[in-house]
């Protein structure tokens, strides 16, 4: 089989529709239709005097270098503005409309505009008079009025390119502990250079054109304040001739700008997919590499609910269901959105203080690694050294990945990477959302192991969708449900005693649900904590055919619970056996559950089989004891027997 080449691999081409086009093509004639019947005009054997005459070279000097200082100048406001144009919550709306209105401006009012603020009457001249600056009728007029015109073509171009880029890169990188000032530096100007070439391109473009605003407030003085557009204006009075050639002069001067801005991006080319060896991690390494600073801290939130504490040096899943509030809680406990008060450590430092720098890290699924960064270069930003990026990536198995452009990363080999990050800032507290689902299965077992090692000395919250996780990792879990911890336990009692119906189907547990029929007390028991208590036998109508009777009772410990209530019941699939009803006693106790097999697993010494009962699936195993051929048994209805006392019954939250 041949290697696929680079261009086997480009996406697919899709045409247009037809209508489209047609439309695209006439709006193309619209644009290009008048520069080509300008050029027709231009009498390119008179074109060498015209441009080498003295009032072209003036007309010249003082459009370019206005257009060079006016198009600096846009990009020193313009960039910032842009900034902090992404910090505003309030008020966003507005601003944006406001820098747009010298856009919507007609270039006459905005030179008026420019005469009653900084000409020589202006509100802000006496100030210009303390320092000896004019404005109005003079060369820095005129970049005063192509700096007002053309900053709106910066501002909007980087503020377009800062909205759609992916606000976890900058909130990664500060919780691994990059300053703001870091960031914007070394992460946000680079991912935006094309972006801010092109609006300094549109910028230089329109600079050169401009027309109404100059006149109006610089005036047009020869040599000083006199534009090329002004120039052109006049001349076409006098040699229409020469003012065509000037024209396609200008013209030439906007397409070459244009074409110097987009080099950015034309330079940027998708990286060729290469195979990466992956090497074994060498867990003992890096964990000595990414021991925390500090001692593990003890994470205590007060809810509207009662107060949550999560011990120090233990790792604790959090499970629910998807919006259960997973990721709200963590980020809230990372600092990153307002809501519950987070203190750490048994001294209790206040979120509202900040912990310091890389402290708290949150990794979450999207490894938020910057774009314009190498594997290495992204490690190194946390590191701050080069050698030690390299032992981190050496020990994680990573090496071949240094030199890997971040898009060119795989999904799991991003995660790595951003793991590798993560632990690299060497945090006392680690809250993973569910940063393991993009790695494949055998590397994810290598990084539980090395999160298991390390477990001790930091404190780690993990949410996961994944048992594996939990019987892994966790020491203890916690459940949400509708945005509230409904209970922090021991992964073993987690395991034993699911809180939620959700967490007794992570866990692998059968889950029914239906209408309480009858309670009645039984006997005492033994709680997972060890207490003792009055277990209550609950007789649980079910929806659909998942008995003949379609009742199943079974017990639970809650004293509350009575008739009418809608509840729970879950059993793991070890308790569910293959039954002959003939041979069943009429006074014996127990559930029986009759249901079609509509699929099998082979496990080899025995088999997983998924029994459609009305309208659950139940999972049952199944030994070659009971039956002999297992593949026989697909689309068959076979009877089953659960005992009461594993049937754990709860009421529906």
């Amino acid at each position: 089989m041949t290697k696929p080449s680079a261009a086997t691999l480009q996406p697919r081409p899709h045409r247009a529709p037809w209508p489209l086009i047609l439309v695209a093509v006439a709006a193309v004639c619209y644009i290009l239709g008048p520069m080509v019947a300008l050029l027709t005009r231009v009498p390119w054997g008179r074109l060498g005097d015209a441009l080498s005459s003295a009032d072209t070279a003036s007309l010249l000097r003082v459009s370019l270098w206005s257009s060079v200082e006016a198009t600096a100048m846009t990009v020193l406001l313009g960039v910032p503005l842009a900034l902090c144009l992404q910090y505003l919550r309030r008020g966003a709306l507005i601003a944006r409309g406001l820098v747009l209105l010298p856009l919507a401006m007609p270039p006459v009012v905005a030179g008026l505009a420019l005469t009653a603020a900084v000409g020589r009457q202006g509100l802000a001249q006496p100030i210009l008079d303390l320092f000896g600056i004019q404005l109005a009728f003079a060369f820095p007029g005129v970049v005063a009025s192509h700096v007002f015109v053309c900053l709106p073509f910066v501002v909007v171009t980087v503020d377009s390119a800062l909205r759609h880029l992916d606000g976890e890169i900058s909130a990664s990188a500060r919780s691994v502990g990059m300053s703001d000032e870091t960031i914007v530096r070394r992460i946000t100007l680079p991912t935006i250079a094309p972006a801010l070439a092109t609006g300094a391109g549109l910028a230089f473009a329109r600079s050169l054109g401009e027309f109404g605003t100059t006149l109006t407030f610089a005036g047009s003085m020869p040599g000083v304040t006199r534009t090329m557009p002004l120039g052109i204006y006049l001349i076409r009075e006098v040699d229409q001739e020469a003012a065509y050639a000037l024209s396609a002069l200008l013209i030439g001067l906007a397409i070459a700008c244009l074409a110097v801005a987009s080099i950015p991006a034309l330079l940027r080319r998708s990286p060729e997919p290469r195979p990466r060896t992956i090497h074994p991690l060498d867990a003992e390494a890096l964990e000595r590499l990414t021991t925390p600073r500090g001692s593990a801290m003890a994470i205590d939130v007060q809810t509207a609910g009662a107060p949550l504490r999560f011990s120090s040096g233990h790792t604790t899943t959090v499970v629910g269901p998807n919006g259960s509030g997973k990721t709200t809680l963590m980020k809230a406990i990372a600092g990153r959105i307002r809501g519950p008060e987070v203190s750490y450590g048994d001294a209790g430092t206040s979120v509202d203080a900040v912990p310091a720098p890389g402290m708290v890290v949150m990794l979450t699924q999207n490894p938020g690694l910057p774009p314009r960064a190498s594997a290495a270069q992204a490690i190194t930003m946390v590191t701050r050294s080069a050698a030690r990026t390299h032992e981190l990536l050496e020990a994680a198995g990573l090496q071949e990945l240094a030199d890997v452009r971040v898009p060119a990363l795989s999904g799991g080999q991003a995660a790595q990477i951003a793991l590798v990050r993560a632990l690299a800032a060497r945090p006392r507290v680690l809250i993973l959302d569910e940063p393991l689902s993009a790695i494949d299965a055998s590397s994810a077992a290598r990084w539980r192991r090395l999160l298991r090692a390390g477990a001790h000395t930091r404190t780690t919250l993990l949410v996961t969708h994944d048992a594996t996780d939990i019987h892994a990792l966790a020491d203890e879990v916690a459940t949400m449900e509708h945005g509230r911890v409904v209970s922090i336990v021991p992964a073993a009692e987690f395991r034993d005693a699911p809180p939620t119906a959700f967490a007794a189907g992570l866990v692998g547990h059968n889950v029914i649900s239906g209408a309480v029929l009858a309670v009645k007390d039984a006997a005492e028991a033994t709680t997972a904590n060890g207490a003792t208590c009055r277990r209550r036998a609950v007789t649980l109508g079910l929806r659909g055919g998942a008995a003949p009777n379609l009742n199943l009772t079974g017990y639970t410990i809650d004293s509350g619970i009575q008739a009418g209530d809608v509840a729970w019941a879950s059993f793991t699939p070890h308790a569910v056996h293959p039954v002959d009803t003939a041979a069943l006693s009429a006074t014996s106790e127990h559930n029986l559950i009759r249901g079609t097999v509509v699929a099998i697993e082979d496990l080899g010494a025995q088999a997983k089989v998924t029994l459609e009962c009305g309208e659950y699936d139940i999972t049952v195993l199944l030994s070659p004891h009971d039956f002999s051929n297992f593949s026989q048994l697909f689309g068959t209805t076979i009877d089953c027997q659960l005992m009461p006392y594993n049937l754990r019954v709860e009421r529906s939250q």
